[in-house]
């Protein structure tokens, strides 16, 4: 249709290529995260809004004292899920950028394959792959242990 003259240089700018990878890849995981969290809201229990209401509470009240306590747990799986799948995205990048311009969206799963299918050094790759195993491991503990101590309140 010929509407666009020049290409845009979002991608192609060392700049703006990281913000835009970074908008697509929260794009992305907004559908798994809404239908996650419209989960959640759905399974709490309506009488303790009944309460509130009749206790004369109004909506703001509602939502930052029962409704976000409530979705606690919720609210901390979206947000490790979240970490997890940012932490290993590949594809949106790679599909975009292939880590450039510049090395600028150059992220760790990129780094790795960059390491093994381009260079063909595959230890350095393996090592790279520990390394993001680890940061994972790390993130799941502080997740386990958050989730652990909610329980116990």
């Amino acid at each position: 249709m010929h509407l666009i003259k020049e290409p845009i240089g979002w991608v192609t700018q060392a700049d703006t290529a990281l913000v835009t990878v970074i908008i697509v890849n929260v794009w992305l995981g907004i559908p798994f995260n809404t239908i996650l969290l419209s989960a959640g809201i759905t399974g709490l229990p309506e009488d303790v809004y009944e309460a509130a209401t009749v206790d004369g509470a109004n909506g703001w009240q509602r939502l930052v004292h029962i409704t976000i306590p409530l979705l606690r747990p919720t609210i901390l799986s979206v947000l490790m899920l979240g970490f997890i799948y940012t932490l290993r995205v590949f594809d949106v990048i790679w599909i975009m950028t292939k880590g450039g311009p510049a090395n600028a969206t150059e992220v760790l799963p990129t780094f790795a394959y960059r390491l093994s299918f381009i260079s063909f050094n595959f230890g350095q790759s393996a090592a790279v792959s520990v390394i993001i195993l680890a940061i994972l491991l790390v993130a799941a503990i502080f997740y386990l242990k958050v989730a652990i101590q909610e329980e116990k309140i």
